[in-house]
């Protein structure tokens, strides 16, 4: 599948596809994200300049507001940036593959649900570009897919449903790559970077937690009266606009979201279908 990220991702925001989440939650999946990302944030030195690259609407840019002293979101969609609601981020048209930024500009780099994306012949001037407006003592925080043995994977193999390593979800959500932990170490080194630390993620508990997702949404689309269409994705997406949900709510949306979270025991000794990485420049000696 090809495809010009340009137009792809245009199409994606103005249909609607990919849309505005300030949800902590997000119907169980951002908890332990933003577990893992707040993290490795307190970890950085410095806290000057945060850029969210490929991040759309600012759905993550928005957790980090009062950590840095500036915010940005680099996308390629003028649609997306224009939606992002809080002026205090800067927006900033461009691609990934070329970032307009000055070298050594800033501290910590955020790459959501974006490198999969990018076709594999692309990742290493991605990585380079990272490598070049990254700082000194920078922190990049990435989360992507993983070629591994999460049970969604497994599932789809055998069923015969991969069209190579990419799953029915993958294609239809416009993956267009899904490496191993070892592949992405070689491109991480060939743009001179090291891998800090990691967590193999979605490797059996978040797919519980989906299913537990999945068929609530269903049942209470059901109950609410909504079309076969829009049953489930209707109430998921009432979470999306709500930023902190009423205590009763939350409690019921702190279990499945710990459940989730257990993946993240396992993220040392079992590959998964996503991964955690947090990234920094070599030194010269290494």
């Amino acid at each position: 599948m090809m495809y010009n990220y340009k137009d792809y991702n245009e199409q994606k925001y103005e249909t609607g596809f990919w849309n505005i989440n300030r949800s902590r939650y997000k119907w169980f999946q951002n908890y332990t994200k933003l577990k893992i990302f707040k993290k490795w944030v307190k970890s950085c030195k410095n806290k000057s300049v945060f850029l969210d690259a490929g991040g759309g609407v600012g759905n993550w840019t928005f957790h980090f507001l009062k950590d840095f002293k500036k915010c940005i979101v680099l996308d390629i969609s003028k649609t997306a940036l224009e939606q992002i609601p809080e002026k205090e981020i800067v927006r900033l048209k461009g691609s990934i593959l070329n970032i307009p930024l000055k070298n050594n500009s800033v501290d910590c780099i955020l790459l959501a649900d974006v490198f999969e994306h990018i076709f594999p012949k692309d990742l290493p001037l991605m990585l380079q570009e990272m490598h070049r407006i990254l700082k000194k003592d920078g922190r990049i925080i990435i989360f992507t897919s993983e070629y591994g043995h999460g049970i969604d994977i497994l599932f789809d193999k055998l069923l015969f449903q991969m069209k190579g390593r990419l799953t029915p979800a993958d294609i239809e959500c416009g993956h267009v790559n899904r490496l191993t932990l070892e592949e992405k170490r070689k491109l991480f080194i060939g743009a001179n970077l090291k891998l800090v630390d990691y967590y193999n993620y979605s490797i059996f508990f978040q797919q519980l937690t989906d299913f537990v997702k999945d068929s609530s949404a269903k049942i209470l689309g059901m109950l609410l009266g909504k079309n076969k269409q829009e049953k489930g994705q209707s109430v998921k997406d009432i979470f999306k606009t709500s930023k902190e949900p009423s205590p009763i709510i939350r409690l019921l949306l702190y279990v499945p979201t710990f459940i989730s979270y257990l993946d993240i025991a396992l993220g040392k000794f079992i590959r998964g279908s996503y991964i955690f990485l947090l990234l920094e420049k070599r030194n010269k000696k290494e």
